[in-house]
């Protein structure tokens, strides 16, 4: 084939598809132009997780009537003029590319007036091409609906997610942007329903805990410090919230990092704040972590990537070490509040001789299971003409406690250690799969009618879970914004602060399909006793002879091992008996 020049349509559709990936790529785009124009005040609509429409308004500087259809072509920005300004800039947006990419691939109306203009204009864009132009009445700002996204390019719009994996994406754009700004205020409506609000006061943690929640931002600590100022080196201020050591989750999309109000990406700086806590948290897990990182302009170079989520430092190191010493010192300096490590209970532990051929211990219809059920455990006795379960593991003599996490027992085989939480989880979850198979869901009324406040993100999760969630037996009523009253819950919750484990449930559902075994499972780990919480000895008998029955004994829900084994063999080596 010839090699031509290709047509000025194509070459906008292929830029289009580098800067705008996704609906909340163009939502990131017109928020970076609403933020550069001066907005104090910004309303995000969508529908169908964007495909259908996106509607961005600000109240800022707007744009001048005669300047509206220059504004619409590819590199046409008001930002920069030479490329030594480049160095230094102060702005979000500057490739002049945002607007263009947008109306390439989409149907857009501009509504803008420029605040010295007495009237305003609107603007009609299909594909890219202007088909309509008139005066109207409008107030001051902009207002950009962007409709049918991707209708012309079918190629994206097939590798676009679900709506509700979309709505997630445009909610985390919104919700970050609002916690860079705290001085503007944002509005995010989904499908016809408000789902985040920030007031505008200017006040960062009232943002983050209406973004996190609540609960979680309880355990937060405030982060405010600078590099100390050196010869040829910028000063570096840092400043946010990050979680205690008891908050984590099992991915880093918590963990929030903005450069000089820009929204960024960049494994070092992520690794910077995962290493600050090195230690103190499980391998795998990842703290919550909004953090505001100011430098000068010229030692910070954003032009790296067409979605400008990407940045290069002068002194990487340096950005490094002072993001990771502010964490570290934040966290040395805070309550933590950590159990006993080398805590050791041997309640009742006798050397007598072990039978291993003798009947298993028998836990039920005694005093143990009141004590078992009143320490929030979720004991649920089987009934008594119910047939034994097959054992699924050899009789384990429970033997003691090590760091109130890790239960100890002996075996025909050698040594158990078995993970108290990763243990429970199992046994409740297939528990509370028999009663979902038996259509018979253990759930009891909630006699105060307790209230949870719920943050944004958490009552989208609710409301694509909802229907599973009554099945599981929760009967939960709204009462006013992000705020439900519960009149039942299951049984194995029935005992706890719902304001504290229906939150964490949720969390737990985000990065899941949304179905029932997953929420089963999900409720399983909020009412599952907890690493460090500390067990007598007939709650940990108890505990291991549910275990010795469970169909898959061997992993928690969520792949944890729930045991290992040290042989016989294994321990005559390590003490040179071999």
């Amino acid at each position: 084939m010839e090699i031509i020049v290709l047509p000025e349509e194509v070459v906008a559709r292929i830029a289009a598809g580098e800067a705008v990936e996704r609906p909340a790529s163009a939502v990131k785009e017109l928020i970076e132009n609403a933020i550069d124009a001066g907005a104090s005040s910004l309303r995000v609509e969508s529908v169908a997780g964007g495909r259908q429409l996106i509607r961005v308004s600000d109240n800022g500087a707007g744009i001048p009537g005669m300047e509206i259809e220059l504004a619409c072509k590819r590199h046409a920005t008001s930002k920069l003029r030479a490329t030594e300004d480049l160095q230094d800039l102060s702005t979000l947006g500057f490739r002049g590319e945002a607007l263009a990419s947008i109306a390439a691939v989409s149907q857009t109306t501009i509504i803008t007036r420029h605040r010295d203009d007495p009237m305003g204009i609107s603007l009609r864009l299909n594909g890219g091409r202007v088909e309509r132009q008139r005066p109207i009445g409008a107030p001051a700002g902009t207002v950009v609906a962007v409709e049918n996204l991707f209708f012309n390019t079918p190629a994206r719009l097939k590798f676009l997610k679900s709506d509700r994996t979309e709505k997630r994406n445009i909610h985390g754009v919104v919700t970050r942007y609002a916690m860079a700004y705290p001085h503007i205020a944002f509005t995010l409506k989904q499908d016809e329903r408000e789902q985040f609000r920030s007031s505008g006061r200017g006040d960062l943690a009232d943002v983050v805990a209406g973004v996190f929640g609540r609960n979680h931002f309880k355990r937060m600590i405030g982060i405010e410090t600078s590099s100390p100022a050196r010869i040829a080196q910028p000063t570096i201020a840092v400043r946010g919230y990050t979680s205690l050591p008891d908050l984590t989750r099992r991915d880093r999309s918590r963990i929030a990092l903005f450069v000089n109000g820009r929204a960024i990406q960049d494994n070092s700086l992520s690794h910077a704040v995962t290493g600050a806590y090195e230690g103190m948290i499980k391998s795998g897990t990842f703290p919550f972590a909004v953090l505001l990182i100011s430098l000068p302009t010229e030692f910070v170079d954003v032009n790296v990537h067409p979605t400008k989520a990407q940045v290069r430092f002068r002194d990487p190191s340096q950005v490094f070490s002072t993001v990771q010493r502010a964490l570290r010192q934040a966290l040395l300096e805070a309550d933590l509040d950590e159990p006993d490590a080398d805590q050791w209970r041997t309640d009742g532990f006798t050397n007598e001789a072990i039978d291993y051929r003798r009947p298993a211990p028998s836990f039920a219809r005694t005093a143990t299971e009141d004590s078992f059920h009143d320490a929030d455990l979720g004991y649920i006795p089987e009934a008594a003409d119910a047939p034994a379960k097959p054992r699924t593991l050899p009789i384990l003599r429970v033997v003691g406690q090590i760091g109130a996490t890790y239960i100890v027992a002996e075996g025909p085989a050698g040594l158990y250690l078995i993970d108290q939480n990763a243990a429970h989880e199992r046994i409740l979850y297939e528990k509370i799969c028999e009663e979902q198979r038996a259509d018979s869901p253990l759930a009891a009324p909630v006699s105060d009618s307790q209230t949870v406040l719920l943050s944004p993100e958490h009552d989208i999760v609710l409301g694509e879970c909802a229907g599973v969630l009554s099945e599981l037996g929760f009967e939960i009523e709204s009462f006013g914004p992000h705020t439900y009253v519960f009149r039942a819950c299951p049984q194995v919750i029935a005992s706890s602060r719902l304001a504290d484990v229906f939150p964490t449930m949720l969390e737990n559902l985000s990065r899941k399909r949304k179905g029932r075994e997953e929420a089963i499972a999900a409720l399983a780990a909020v009412a599952a006793v907890k690493s460090g919480q500390i067990l007598s000895m007939e709650e940990m008998q108890s505990l291991v002879a549910q275990l010795e029955r469970c169909a898959s004994p061997l992993a928690s829900p969520s792949g944890n091992n729930t045991l290992i084994r040290l042989t016989r063999e294994q321990l005559a080596l390590e003490f040179r008996r071999a």
